[in-house]
């Protein structure tokens, strides 16, 4: 479907595919389907293509209103005419993951060979399957080579994988506050969440239904998210300590009353519109099995395919995902003769600079797409 969404020119579709689709951890799917968005105008060449790949909690929707929701897109900031990523030159392509719903095959999904939903039966999936599964989104839009391959977070966990698994199908990778592993610190964090929901009783195993979700441990889990993804100086210069209600006494009552405990309140109630459980879950642990040098004599031998000019960027005050082990990162890609190059930005808001502030991240993405 295509609609002009203001100057953005959007298209939405979903992909399907016969399969079979061999995952990682063993499971094998025997067809699969992926959402996706486009945003500009695909060359008579091909070659002005930029892949965006998203971050644990988005989707393919990243520019333009969510016909669903309203919402606008996830990147909407960077993506559009005039903008980062200039939809007057590039033609923008944005996939959601395998297990990410929103129309891509997910635990929510049908299982073709019971007709009920996966649930917590669907196979584990990991970052290098997503990015084999948009490899065959890849062939079927008749995208030779990606001009660029951009993403933050678990997005940039995909830009590493596609960047050595398809090194001739990228000209260059973009990794945002993307470290070459998950820490044990993050792991920790994933897992608290994942138990958040489980404790639910509605949760039932993962077999829930649309109309009994298990809202009480995903708004929970949404709330531990939100606390360890922001740091403490955020915190305390968004909202200090400002009263929900700036004339009402405080101390009588135990409901919220300070303005953060007002913004945990509204992270609970807005969780089920923007999550499915079952996908956090499986997302969570993608996340946690990535390691760029697993199965490696070392990182630089896990890299050595890569092929394209690379950009890793990082916050100083990111402090999840720490700038001095991407830096590190760049170093031995550049050991290895790749040609890679490091820019350190910093930000008051820390890990969700990338998504939220792309004032300081813009000019360093045109420099580099530019050169």
């Amino acid at each position: 479907m295509t609609a002009d969404d203001g100057a953005l020119r959007r298209t939405t579709g979903v992909a399907a595919f016969p399969g079979p689709l061999s995952l990682a951890g063993g499971g094998i799917l025997t067809g699969f389907a992926i959402a996706y968005e486009t945003y500009g105008t695909l060359s008579p060449a091909r070659d002005n293509a930029i892949l965006v790949c998203h971050g644990l909690t988005s989707s393919q929707n990243a520019a333009g209103r969510d016909p669903a929701s309203t919402r606008p897109g996830w990147w909407e900031i960077a993506i559009g005419p005039g903008r980062m990523l200039d939809t007057d030159r590039w033609f923008v392509v944005c996939s959601n993951v395998l297990g990410g719903s929103a129309g891509s095959t997910a635990p929510r999904s049908i299982d073709p060979a019971t007709g009920r939903r996966w649930g917590l039966r669907f196979p584990i999936v990991t970052i290098a399957d997503m990015v084999d599964a948009q490899a065959a989104l890849t062939d079927q839009l008749g995208i030779d080579c990606w001009q660029a391959v951009i993403g933050g977070c678990m997005g940039g966990f995909q830009v590493y994988e596609w960047s050595r698994r398809h090194p001739r199908r990228l000209r260059q990778g973009i990794a945002i506050s993307a470290t070459p592993a998950t820490s044990a610190y993050t792991i920790a964090l994933w897992e608290v969440m994942r138990q958040a929901i489980y404790a639910d009783p509605a949760f039932a195993g993962g077999d829930y239904t649309d109309d009994r979700p298990p809202l009480a441990g995903l708004g929970l889990s949404g709330m531990i998210g939100a606390v360890l993804w922001l740091d403490r100086d955020t915190l305390a210069t968004k909202y200090g300590r400002k009263p929900a209600m700036p004339d009402a006494p405080l101390g009588r009552t135990l409901a919220p009353e300070f303005a953060v405990e007002r913004f945990l309140a509204d992270i609970r109630g807005n969780a089920h519109a923007r999550f499915d459980p079952n996908s956090l879950i499986y997302l969570t642990k993608a996340v946690d099995l990535f390691d760029l040098g697993h199965g490696h004599a070392s990182l630089g031998d896990a890299i050595a395919t890569i092929a394209a000019r690379m950009l890793l960027v990082s916050y100083a005050s990111d402090w999840r995902y720490p700038a001095a082990e991407i830096e590190d990162l760049a170093a031995v890609m550049r050991a290895r003769g790749i040609d890679a190059r490091y820019a350190a930005l910093d930000s008051h808001i820390g890990h969700g600079a990338f998504q939220f502030d792309v004032s300081a991240l813009s000019p360093v993405v045109a420099d580099f797409l530019g050169r």
